[in-house]
């Protein structure tokens, strides 16, 4: 049965309309949401105008209530740069929004969809909450807006399981990067609300540039006072060229010894660098290899300052370590990483409702994948082919769905080229 949550009316009063006029107006409303794709700002409250009064006469809608959980919640947060300032009753109602699409859809949306998936809305509307509390230094707030997250269906438990492995990767006091806000608040929601490796200083790279941030992750501790103050905070974008950037080793049990390391940096925005980017460069710096850092292996090469498998990252699984020795990965230490991978448990389905959870999961596959074209770097056709293989047995697609046709073509490509013993790239 439909839980039909009472959504206050907030944008306007519903009026009579017959159901030509429903789709005439719901397909309004999707194109001034989509204008986002277009590079400009959607009149959100336009868009809720026309869906308010379709959610009250046609309540069965499922699609109908996934565009106008979208338009409150977007109202509300304004993509990122005000949502400190979000409501609490408005974010109640953009996820009871999104809850009744879920409902609607037997667990699983298959209606059209803008960035994410509806549990997903879920999971960041009562994410960016709890961020809003821990800034004004609320942390039970911040604590109870993340298990309503869980309540309503926005954290996945097998997924969850993916982040808690990304977390052990890790070792202990050290940075861990991420990009994106699946990762963001299911680490932050693992941290705060199972205390699960509360030493990781954990920094996501996207929301870096956002105003608040920086001083956030100062008051939060995870960057020290001692670094915080030689950090320049800039404006959102700093003039750059490519340049060689160099970055000290002061840590002598390091892989790789105390020597520095350099590389090349490009821009990552037109003409500059993104302020995240100047933040982690000087991080980085003042740093200097003391504590270990890590990188989630799915964070773009831009905003990881170009730092790759190719120069100073090491493979460890599902995340990356920097070094500073570029010489070959140790193979057998990756494979034994590679063994204590989680399986995707048989009896849960859960996760397949949500498209963004399978995107996730597939980076199981990934860790494979990866660790096959080093071996075939390397000259190990052998290996190459029994770790594809590994990966067919453990992650079958019965149990974990490609999440897209083209991954799938790639994967299976690449699985013909290594039984052919021809070399492997990505």
């Amino acid at each position: 049965m439909c839980i039909f949550l009472c959504v206050t009316v907030f944008f306007a009063q519903a009026q009579d309309s017959d159901s030509a006029t429903i789709k005439k107006n719901l397909n309004k409303a999707k194109e001034e949401m989509e204008l986002m794709f277009h590079g400009e700002t959607p009149d959100y409250i336009k868009a809720g105008k026309l869906l308010e009064p379709i959610v009250a006469q046609d309540p069965g809608n499922a699609e109908a209530w996934y565009f106008f959980g979208y338009a409150i919640d977007q109202y509300n947060m304004s993509a990122g740069a005000n949502m400190l300032n979000a409501s609490l009753p408005l974010a109640i109602r953009a996820s009871e929004a999104f809850q009744n699409c879920i409902e609607l859809s037997d667990g699983k949306y298959k209606g059209e969809k803008l960035l994410f998936d509806p549990y997903t809305k879920i999971l960041t509307i009562w994410g960016t909450q709890a961020l809003k509390y821990l800034q004004k230094d609320k942390k039970d707030s911040a604590i109870w807006c993340l298990n309503q997250a869980a309540i309503r269906g926005g954290i996945n438990q097998t997924t969850l399981g993916y982040f808690r492995q990304v977390l052990q990767e890790c070792s202990q006091n050290s940075y861990l990067f991420t990009y994106g806000d699946m990762y963001l608040y299911y680490i932050v929601y693992l941290q705060l609300v199972e205390k699960f490796r509360p030493d990781i200083n954990y920094i996501d790279l996207n929301l870096l540039n956002a105003d608040w941030s920086f001083p956030l992750l100062v008051k939060s501790k995870i960057i020290p006072d001692s670094i915080a103050t030689k950090i320049n905070y800039p404006d959102n974008v700093k003039k750059w060229e490519d340049q060689n950037v160099t970055v000290p080793n002061y840590n002598q049990d390091a892989i790789g010894g105390d020597s520095s390391v350099s590389w090349i940096v490009n821009p990552n925005t037109k003409g500059g660098l993104t302020r995240s980017s100047v933040i982690l460069l000087n991080l980085l710096k003042e740093n200097a290899f003391r504590q270990d850092v890590f990188f989630v292996t799915d964070v773009p090469s831009k905003a990881s300052l170009n730092l790759t498998i190719n120069n100073y990252l090491q493979l460890r699984g599902l995340t990356f370590k920097m070094v500073a020795d570029t010489a070959k990965s140790n193979l057998n230490f990756l494979e034994s990483r590679l063994k204590r991978l989680n399986t995707i448990p048989v009896e849960d389905t859960t996760f397949k409702n949500n498209q963004d959870n399978i995107q996730v999961l597939n980076n199981y596959r990934f860790a494979y994948t990866a660790a096959a074209v080093m071996a075939s770097n390397q000259g190990d056709s052998t290996l190459a082919l029994e770790l594809l293989d590994l990966c067919i047995r453990k992650y079958p697609e019965r149990t974990l769905p490609f999440f897209a046709n083209q991954t799938r073509e790639w994967f299976y490509q690449l699985v013909d080229r290594a039984e052919k013993k021809q070399p492997l790239k990505w």
